[in-house]
């Protein structure tokens, strides 16, 4: 990748000068897990109609103005949120509480954003952004966000990187926007996050009486990532074996009823079940592991399985040489 003019302060080497360069294999290498270099595109979604709808006079001092804060959020608050995130942020808690330090902006203003770091921290930023941006827009239902990331080998070309999270922001936005593709998959930012407890969704009558709480993709990953919990990685791969046999199953009904969706959410249980119990007997009665497999039999948790452990693995895998190019 060629080298791109760093915005923040590099900590990497405090002799180096606020406009010095950062190279991608800098930021792999402070990257937790697999060497990856992550990249992030996000816009807000319909800030034309916002502009033209928004504001009921629209007089030019008001659209000004809102042009004017639009810049300053993605212009100069989402430097210190990077950099001090614990005093810059609205209070949210996330999988770490490290600073991002090993962030690369690489565009910023206006309404988008065009950020590449070390991986994990830039699927982190990405929903620091959203949460931050949802509290400095009041939660107007109307001001949402979008966002696609995609994750590279340092190597791979800085213009293709950019086009495969364009596509992946794209897919976000054809959600009904308001969401993050990661993983090649795509889903509401209160999916990954949680911060919404009540559920909205057609198929909200098939899970009644479910416990919607701490079953979103980062905390089920956070108790996942335990260094307590002695699971095997056979486990984790279990896990993504059922997630391929969830989504066959589910397509072959959808091709006999499509309007069929009960079973979405428990066709997994009896197998999930099953490689619980082959776990060791200590892991299984492990007060830590307990809550994990509470998450996991959570009829609200198997649409989420198969992003939940490519995070895993990307976090407890090192790089070798028959490793995909890029995750997106």
């Amino acid at each position: 990748m060629s080298k791109v003019q760093y915005y923040q302060v590099d900590k990497l080497n405090e002799d180096k000068r606020e406009d010095a360069f950062i190279t991608a294999e800098e930021l792999a290498d402070k990257a937790s897990g697999i060497d990856r270099v992550g990249y992030l595109r996000m816009d807000v979604d319909n800030l034309g109609q916002i502009f033209a709808n928004g504001l009921q006079e629209r007089s030019l001092p008001q659209l000004a103005a809102l042009s004017r804060q639009m810049n300053y959020f993605f212009k100069v608050y989402l430097n210190s949120l990077a950099a001090k995130r614990q005093e810059n942020s609205p209070g949210f808690s996330q999988l770490t509480s490290d600073p991002r330090l090993e962030l690369l902006f690489i565009y910023t203003g206006g309404d988008d954003i065009f950020i590449s770091g070390a991986w994990n921290q830039i699927a982190e930023f990405a929903g620091d952004v959203y949460q931050s941006f949802r509290t400095y827009t009041s939660y107007n239902p109307s001001i949402t966000i979008s966002g696609g990331i995609s994750i590279n080998t340092i190597k791979y070309p800085l213009y293709q990187a950019a086009a495969d999270a364009g596509k992946a922001e794209h897919l976000a936005k054809d959600n009904d926007r308001d969401s993050l593709n990661l993983f090649g998959q795509t889903f509401k930012w209160s999916h990954w996050l949680g911060e919404i407890d009540e559920d909205h969704s057609k198929d909200a009558a098939y899970l009644q009486g479910v416990d919607p709480l701490n079953t979103n993709i980062l905390s089920i990953i956070t108790k996942l990532n335990n260094p307590k919990i002695d699971y095997s990685r056979a486990f984790l791969r279990n896990i993504l074996i059922l997630a391929d046999i969830r989504d066959r199953k589910i397509q072959d009904l959808k091709k006999t009823d499509p309007n069929r969706n009960d079973l979405i959410y428990y066709l997994h249980l009896p197998q999930l079940n099953y490689a619980i119990s082959r776990l060791p007997q200590k892991v299984r009665e492990d007060p830590e592991f307990i809550e994990v497999r509470q998450a996991l039999l959570n009829p609200r948790s198997s649409p989420y399985f198969r992003a939940i452990v490519t995070w895993i693995e990307l976090l407890k895998r090192k790089s070798g040489a028959n490793q995909h190019d890029r995750y997106e």
